[in-house]
């Protein structure tokens, strides 16, 4: 498929006429040399062997930092006590589990990558102990899978725990607070729930039962400490596409669901003030098919993307000390459509007023498609001047379209992309097929400031793309963006 976004780099003809409040400019904010704030494990979903690593960035998407790496997918990367070391898994071979093996490195790179393990059997998923000194990691070494200590170095290995028969152990987070470990257990049957055990492998007991969904895999899965210790966050699989974040208490075991969407929640991790979690998450349904990096509130609320974009999978996540607090956020702004820049992104003409984009009330602005790489093509581009005194202000943007195709069938989709000035590409954040005509909504909400520019300014686009054929056309009956500002203090 081609990717009709390519031709937005240049600057595309005015449609509309001039908006208020300024030319167009893209400068990157940049990370103005902010510390990393997190660490997280990436793929490339067109070719996670080739292209993966360890990203660190700031908690809005800012930074191009990278742990040193080697050929190979990393994942379920954890930072040691001492700020900078990490321990990681890497899958060596492309598709083969078990020639994943255990390392360690460096933020700042003043110590080369050492390799811990070595064996021809699945090493994966290590945390370390609280003091650093060991690292716990699950290992198929003796069969089954299980639980496994060795020190930080990679020497003296020993199992620390036996699954029961037909069963096996994963997943381990090992709290620094009061000293104790949490992980997942699989029954013979493939479900899995939530255990707890002393650092020294005593005192072993359950601490969630899985819920009720059965099949393979069902259950709850990377259990995660809250910085006291007082709270396990998981996901709970209901499906083999479907997992809700959850959160139990270890005192009583009581589970609260934080978020249960039409998708997957996954590799929960909690930023060190306790008020947030990062995870990952995946709503095909909503068009947003990738597991991508997101953050919610520790009691639960609406999940906001810091990593709109489609093209990497989150392998897992850490927060970093230097992650700050919520700050205190100001009521939200919704932006004037009817003030925005509004362009041409593909099409060969178009009828209608930029007030039609104002509301969903079936009164559309079209643009008729142009032909280009075999496909029909047709979309618009909207530039929004946000309201703040200083890009980094922007806490969180709130997009929602309403568009629809003229005609469906084999590769058509419907797209919403946003303007990355760092890497100079739109990011698709949206991508829906269609199965008919009817109008359908596109959202997301994201605190990337990768995606706004240095002069205060956001880029959102919207495109049809339809399989060769007769001429068509698109359809948009709303672009909207809300503005979620730091602030002011008093």
């Amino acid at each position: 498929m081609i990717d009709p976004l390519r031709r937005l780099l240049p600057a595309a003809p005015l449609l509309l006429g001039a908006a208020c409040g300024g030319g167009s400019s893209s400068t990157p904010i940049g990370s103005g040399g902010q510390p990393p704030e997190l660490l997280a494990c990436r793929a490339r979903i067109d070719n996670p062997h080739g292209f993966a690593e360890i990203a660190l960035r700031t908690a809005q998407n800012l930074g191009n930092g990278r742990v040193a790496d080697r050929a190979g997918r990393e994942r379920h990367a954890r930072l040691h006590p001492d700020g900078n070391t990490v321990v990681f898994a890497r899958e060596r071979t492309a598709g083969e589990p078990q020639s994943r093996e255990l390392f360690t490195s460096t933020l700042d790179g003043s110590r080369g990558e050492l390799r811990l393990t070595l064996d021809t059997a699945l090493d994966d998923e290590p945390c370390w102990s609280p003091a650093g000194e060991s690292i716990l990691f699950a290992s198929e070494r003796a069969g089954s899978r299980a639980l496994w200590l060795c020190a930080a170095d990679g020497s003296n290995v020993r199992q620390f725990l036996s699954p029961p028969p037909g069963g096996s152990d994963g997943e381990p987070d090992w709290c620094r607070a009061t000293n104790r470990v949490a992980w997942s257990r699989r029954d013979g049957n493939g479900h899995h729930s939530l255990w707890l055990v002393h650092g020294d492998g005593t005192g072993i007991v359950q601490l969630t039962d899985g819920g009720s969904a059965q099949g393979p895999d069902r259950g709850d899965h990377h259990p995660a400490f809250s910085p006291d210790g007082s709270v396990v966050a998981f996901a709970r699989r209901t499906g083999s596409d479907a997992a809700s974040l959850c959160a139990a208490a270890v005192a009583t075991g009581a589970v609260t669901v934080l978020h249960a969407g039409p998708g997957e929640a996954d590799l929960p991790r909690f930023c060190p003030a306790g008020d947030r979690i990062l995870f990952g998450l995946a709503e095909p349904r909503l068009g947003r098919g990738t597991l991508r990096l997101a953050m919610l509130p520790a009691g639960g609320g609406e999940p906001v993307l810091l990593w709109p974009d489609e093209r990497w999978r989150l392998e897992g996540v850490d927060a970093l000390p230097a992650l700050p607090a919520a700050p205190a956020a100001a009521a939200p702004v919704p932006l004037d459509v009817t003030g925005a820049t509004i362009q041409i992104a593909a099409g060969n003409g178009q009828y209608g007023a930029r007030a039609q984009l104002a509301a969903a009330d079936g009164d559309e602005f079209t643009v008729l498609t142009e032909t280009s790489g075999g496909h029909e093509i047709a979309g618009i581009n909207c530039r929004f001047d946000l309201p703040v005194a200083a890009a980094e202000h922007v806490l969180e943007l709130r997009v929602r379209a309403v568009a629809r195709v003229g005609r469906t069938g084999g590769d058509t989709a419907l797209r919403m992309s946003v303007y990355n000035p760092v890497d100079e590409r739109f990011d698709t954040a949206v991508e829906l097929q269609p199965l008919d005509t009817a109008p359908h909504t596109l959202g997301v909400r994201t605190a990337s400031l990768r995606h706004v520019t240095r002069e205060r300014q956001f880029r959102v686009t919207v495109v049809g793309e339809i399989a060769a054929g007769a001429r068509s056309e698109l359809r948009v009956d709303l672009v909207e963006v809300v503005l979620v500002a730091r602030a002011s203090p008093p």
